[in-house]
């Protein structure tokens, strides 16, 4: 009997704290904080669920602590859409900005570009951190770059630390002769090849470059001796054609390398082609449009 009384003078704390709401709130608060140190995401959220339920039923708000772990848990479990809405609710309670760079991070992984521009370019002027200020100058300069919207993406160029990453300079370069402004796009596309000797784009878009400047040159001057072909016009043609061939060498010289590296690709030796007639070394043009016909 004695016994009997024992059990149940011990049983009887723990059946009123099942029966206890609150109890079991503090009870799922300290499960969920266990569980997160050690690892156990998908337990969090479980825990997650029951405080947030108790706070449903009675009208109050799940502290702010236990939304970010369960927003942490979320973003490692990869359940992005209960990350996005946890994120959300986060940022909205405190305007985080760890919370917003995880968020952008879900945005990213899931290739939401837009989501995660609005998201950027609503808090840029909050980040503090240089170091993060870059790395998310560079991605908002990256999208302005897919949507062409070049004169916003150089004007945030303009006011970011200097691009050392070729493929932001490169991007740069084409923001620049999109907008017109050739001349600067050659002074950048010329720095980044001091600096990266190899870097494929750069060098493409400068043998290109040259190449149409030969060609227009050369369109212009031949266009200017047919309307008056006499032998002062013929002796100022040869001239400017020198300068002109000068040009078409340089172009060559690039596009051979490139060719050299890539044999197959059609551009390169379209352009090697066009090159040599210009240059009038008719056996090399033949060579390549040999190459071309077996490609077809």
């Amino acid at each position: 009997m004695k016994i009997r009384k024992l059990i149940a003078t011990l049983l009887l704390p723990a059946i009123l704290a099942g029966c206890n709401p609150l109890k079991q709130l503090q009870t799922n608060q300290a499960s969920l904080k266990s569980a997160f140190e050690q690892g156990h995401y998908s337990e969090v959220l479980v825990h997650f669920e029951n405080i947030k339920n108790y706070h449903t039923t009675h009208g109050t708000t799940v502290e702010t602590d236990y939304l970010k772990i369960a927003a942490q848990s979320a973003v490692e479990l990869q359940r992005y859409p209960l990350a996005e809405e946890l994120l959300t609710e986060w940022i909205d309670r405190s305007d985080d900005l760890e919370a917003v760079e995880m968020l952008g991070k879900v945005y990213e992984d899931n290739r939401q570009i837009e989501k995660e521009y609005q998201l950027w370019t609503k808090y840029w002027d909050k980040i503090d951190s240089q170091e993060l200020k870059n790395k998310i100058g560079q991605k908002l300069f990256s999208i302005e770059m897919e949507r062409k919207e070049y004169e916003k993406a150089l004007e945030r160029s303009r006011n970011m630390p200097p691009l050392s990453d070729p493929r932001m300079l490169f991007l740069q370069v084409k923001a620049l002769d999109a907008t017109g402004k050739t001349d600067d796009a050659r002074t950048t596309c010329n720095s980044l090849l001091e600096k990266y000797p190899d870097f494929k784009p750069a060098l493409e878009w400068k043998g290109k470059d040259i190449y149409q400047s030969a060609e227009k040159w050369y369109k212009a001057e031949m266009s200017k001796y047919n309307k008056d072909p006499n032998y002062t016009a013929y002796v100022y043609l040869k001239r400017e054609l020198k300068k002109i061939s000068s040009l078409y060498r340089q172009s060559r010289e690039i596009f051979k390398s490139l060719h050299q590296d890539d044999p197959e690709k059609q551009s390169y030796i379209k352009y090697l082609k066009n090159i040599y007639l210009r240059l009038d070394m008719k056996k090399e043009a033949a060579k390549m449009d040999m190459l071309l016909k077996k490609q077809r």
